[in-house]
């Protein structure tokens, strides 16, 4: 719901923009053609009440879109839209100020909802260019807006308002007509604010968060073949759409101040530079991001000191095959936590004498291979049939995929003294039940009887348990070193499981 409902809303404002200004001429009702075409393929059903030529401006009033998604709908009006032919070849396109859209959600599972939203703009400039296939537009405007004033649930009002405002935003977009229609997006805005409050009616909590965001900057680029639409979203891909986009920003920050049964409490955090990033297309989805410098701190009555937290950085990327394929294609999965601290407080509350190290922590899972999509993964109909017809008695639904190859580049978890690393190869034979893995991980761990050692100490293990523990590690690993050990885990061909050379499955 989310993907189409950023496609409705921001779609008003960004087929009306498009990029560098180029020396050539475009007409008024090649624009306003172009942006009905544009969003007709996006799914969307667009009315006018009225259009017509006043002079050298084209004047469209009542102008109504709608989008259909399975559990929700998207409704906007535009009062009137006008598009000025300057006499230079370009049209300048004027919006109304405030733009009113309403979300009705009704989910196959939970309650219904209507959102009415309001989009504004302070001195928003666009200036259209070009010829009739090839667009730009310049946008410059002081401010955009978004706001969330009304929020109904089962018709019942809820106490919820949310507010987003950027301020100093640029915009440069570029469109193209063919056989595949071309949309290259790049947008900057000087800060993002934002704000939200809410209440519950029956406890009385209440929650009010405001943030900014510095920097901040995107673009996008989109490939969409003109007999296609998002309508049908596999289909359109499997026609070669594909979409890509990255967002950066400097750095940020957000308050959240509350009010519950245990008094009142305040979270602050603070951040430095971030991005994330995104492509979607036939041959895969990518999606990933990184932020650095993140601080938080949190204080209430209910904790008789406050919790800080810093991290370094942190990071994840998912890429993977989503069309169905005879082949396995290339997939990676990487999670990130680097140099994790927490504030005294916290630390004293488990381990008063200060018996184990507070190093950071830090946690890296990096993993790639090769997967086989045995569905094409945005077909909701492949999806109910992969679940029809699968074991009903199954404990788990059936994997839409095939894995036949696994990495892992990276394994790394450094906490309290103690560090498990680790690297390994395994590819999977998928016509035995179930798949049989072939390959080998070698870990290394470090500092782990020393650990053992201090939680039994501070009376958080049991003699008896930690004696335990050291028996299987001395079964399953070989000494490497002062306070250190390895293991080879080899999957061989007879499906054994071994450690360093001792069969143990």
């Amino acid at each position: 719901m989310k993907t189409r409902t950023h496609l409705s809303v921001s779609a008003i404002v960004a087929a009306l923009l498009c990029a560098n200004a180029a020396r050539a001429d475009v007409t008024a009702e090649q624009v306003w053609q172009d942006w009905k075409d544009y969003y007709a393929q996006l799914g969307q059903t667009v009315s006018v009440g009225a259009e017509a030529m006043e002079g050298d401006t084209l004047v469209a009033r009542d102008v109504k879109f709608t989008s259909e998604a399975t559990e929700a709908t998207t409704e906007g009006t535009i009062s009137e839209v006008r598009l000025q032919e300057m006499g230079d070849g370009t049209v300048e396109i004027t919006l109304p100020k405030e733009i009113p859209v309403v979300i009705h959600s009704k989910p196959a599972e939970g309650t219904p909802s209507d959102v009415t939203m309001l989009l504004t703009n302070s001195d928003l400039k666009i200036v259209a260019s070009g010829t009739p296939e090839s667009m730009d537009f310049d946008l410059t405007s002081a401010e955009l807006g978004m706001s969330m004033d009304e929020a109904k649930v089962e018709g019942e009002t809820a106490p919820v308002k949310i507010q987003i405002t950027a301020t100093g935003n640029k915009g440069k977009y570029h469109t193209e007509k063919g056989v595949t229609r071309i949309l290259n997006s790049e947008i900057t805005s000087d800060t993002v604010t934002f704000a939200a409050a809410g209440a519950d009616p029956e406890s009385g909590s209440t929650f009010n968060m405001t943030g900014t965001i510095n920097g901040v900057g995107g673009t996008g680029t989109m490939a969409m073949p003109t007999d296609a639409s998002t309508k049908d979203m596999n289909a359109a891909m499997q026609a070669g759409m594909t979409i890509a986009g990255d967002f950066l920003y400097t750095d940020g920050a957000y308050k959240i101040e509350g009010t519950g049964s245990d008094g009142d409490f305040v979270a602050e955090s603070t951040g430095g530079a971030g991005k994330l990033n995104f492509s979607m297309s036939k041959d895969g989805l990518s999606y990933g991001g990184e932020a650095a410098d993140s601080n938080v701190t949190l204080t209430s009555p209910s904790i008789p000191f406050p919790i800080e937290v810093a991290l370094a950085q942190t990071a994840f990327n998912l890429a993977m095959p989503v069309s169905k394929s005879d082949a396995p294609k290339p997939a990676e999965l990487l999670l990130k936590i680097v140099d994790l601290k927490v504030s005294d407080g916290l630390w004293n509350m488990v381990d008063p004498g200060e018996q184990l190290p507070r190093d950071p922590a830090t946690l890296v899972i990096d993993l790639s291979g090769a997967i086989r999509p045995l569905i094409d993964l945005f077909d909701p109909k492949q999806t109910e049939e992969l679940a029809a017809g699968s074991d009903p008695a199954a404990a788990t639904p059936p994997a839409p995929f095939e894995v036949s190859e696994a990495k892992i580049n990276q394994l790394q978890l450094k906490a309290v003294g103690a560090e498990l690393t680790g690297t390994g190869a395994m590819t999977f034979d998928n016509s035995a039940t179930p798949p049989k893995p072939l390959g080998a991980i070698d870990l290394n761990l470090t500092g782990a009887n020393a650990l053992m050692d201090k939680l039994v100490a501070m009376g958080l293990l049991p003699e008896d348990q930690v004696m335990g523990a050291r028996m299987m590690l001395g079964m399953f690993t070989v000494p490497a070193g002062e306070d250190a050990v390895t293991s080879k885990i080899e999957f061989k061909e007879d499906g054994g499981i071994y450690a360093n050379g001792q069969r143990i499955q």
